[in-house]
């Protein structure tokens, strides 16, 4: 099975000139926990809940203020589409990311997730709690285990 199989292709972005606000707001209405960053109509970054969090809530900076580009998640890793979904989990563990955007000759086509890949092969959990060898949070690990893992 490949990446394009198994991905999502309705990506949700933002422009890296947007605000704060405005990536925190999407985000709640769209109930996703992150949003690729577009720059001149290519992806250049990622904001997630966690970088909210750590960069903008826990410094106190305005919201309102500070633009995406300033918080974002740089620079953007990406897969392919025809990278083999094996490849592109130990990718995503040695790269230390649960999202992969997935482009194609630089134009964004889709994104997956370690919780795509576990919802489509329950096999894939093992692989990931081997590689990370506890590198991702207990309580991640524990929300694919409940939602996806079968004995």
């Amino acid at each position: 099975m490949i990446v394009k199989d198994l991905m999502s292709t309705n990506v949700v972005s933002i422009d890296s000139e947007a605000t704060v606000k405005d990536a925190a707001s999407k985000m709640a209405q769209q109930e996703i926990g992150s949003l690729v960053v577009i720059d001149q109509n290519k992806p250049v970054g990622i904001v997630t809940e966690r970088d909210l969090l750590s960069r903008v809530l826990a410094l106190g900076r305005n919201a309102e203020a500070t633009q995406v580009k300033m918080v974002m998640s740089k620079p953007l890793i990406c897969g392919r589409p025809d990278m083999d979904v094996t490849e592109a989990t130990r990718f995503m563990v040695a790269k230390g990311i649960k999202k992969l955007p997935v482009t194609q000759e630089g134009r964004l086509i889709g994104i997956l997730t370690l919780t795509d890949l576990c919802a489509a092969q329950p096999d894939i959990y093992e692989l990931i709690e081997k590689e990370t060898k506890g590198r991702l949070p207990k309580r991640f690990m524990k929300r694919l285990a409940k939602r996806y893992y079968r004995t």
